[in-house]
């Protein structure tokens, strides 16, 4: 059973679970028992990640291996975080908890070297683009792509897009200079416009509101985190049935 540590944010840990559910439908998937077990602990009191890496707010540490621990006691066998920036503390907070993590920047890193890009363009937390962690994992994994960051100026766009991407802005007109789709696009246009060729959405949040690139970003490969994440959980279900056959009345069936 996989442990799912979200509420970072609140809707990109439920638009994870929409995700999957999708994904494991148009697998093939009819029965509830085909879907697969998880463990969502909406860890809503837990201090900012993001403040934390940039030295102004308290450790989510503490909190984070606690509910790592529990749900290890309800019989998870490994955890991922709906957080891109949590995991750079993912080697200690796997020592602490005693459990295997689902390694969303890796995994983000090698779907970026299937795809031959050289520079990826990041939307991320102001913390995760202080820290680099980025670059860290992307050299591990894929150390000839170059990670391409927004200036000051985008990068507070993309902080106040992913702000509003939590609270009712997210539903403003997307022409609007508080709307998160304008905020994202700008800062995509900033990215390509510096050499970018291909773009990440390093941020969970992102997909609330930009789960559906348009324009040009339909030409160029976007990773989205989230989406990620997502085949990685499905990728993992072992509830799916090995064989179905389709009645063209009644549906699939076994």
């Amino acid at each position: 059973m996989i442990g799912v540590i979200g509420a970072n944010g609140v809707a990109a840990t439920n638009r994870l679970c929409e995700l999957i559910e999708e994904r494991v439908v148009k697998s093939g998937g009819y029965r509830d028992c085909h879907h697969p077990e998880m463990l969502i602990w909406q860890a809503t009191q837990v201090p900012s990640r993001s403040m934390y890496l940039e030295g102004r707010g308290e450790s989510f540490i503490p909190e984070y291996t606690r509910i790592g621990r529990r749900m290890k006691e309800c019989g998870c066998d490994e955890i991922c975080m709906c957080c891109n920036t949590a995991h750079y503390y993912i080697d200690e907070l796997q020592k602490e908890i005693g459990l295997p993590f689902i390694n969303l920047i890796a995994e983000v890193a090698e779907k970026a070297k299937t795809l031959g890009v050289k520079r990826v363009g990041l939307m991320c937390s102001d913390g995760l683009a202080k820290v680099k962690f980025y670059d860290r994992v992307f050299a591990d994994v894929c150390p000839e792509i170059e990670i391409v960051y927004p200036t000051e100026e985008f990068q507070t766009l993309v902080t106040r897009g992913i702000c509003n991407a939590k609270n009712v802005k997210r539903y403003t007109e997307t022409t609007d200079e508080e709307s998160p789709v304008y905020c994202f696009t700008r800062a995509v246009e900033h990215l390509l416009g510096n050499g970018a060729d291909c773009i990440v959405a390093g941020c969970t949040d992102i997909n609330n509101v930009f789960g559906c690139p348009t324009g040009i970003l339909r030409e160029i490969p976007y990773i989205d985190s989230l989406e990620v994440l997502a085949d990685c959980i499905v990728n993992r279900n072992e509830n799916m049935p090995s064989k179905f056959r389709i009645n063209e009345v009644n549906g699939i069936i076994p």
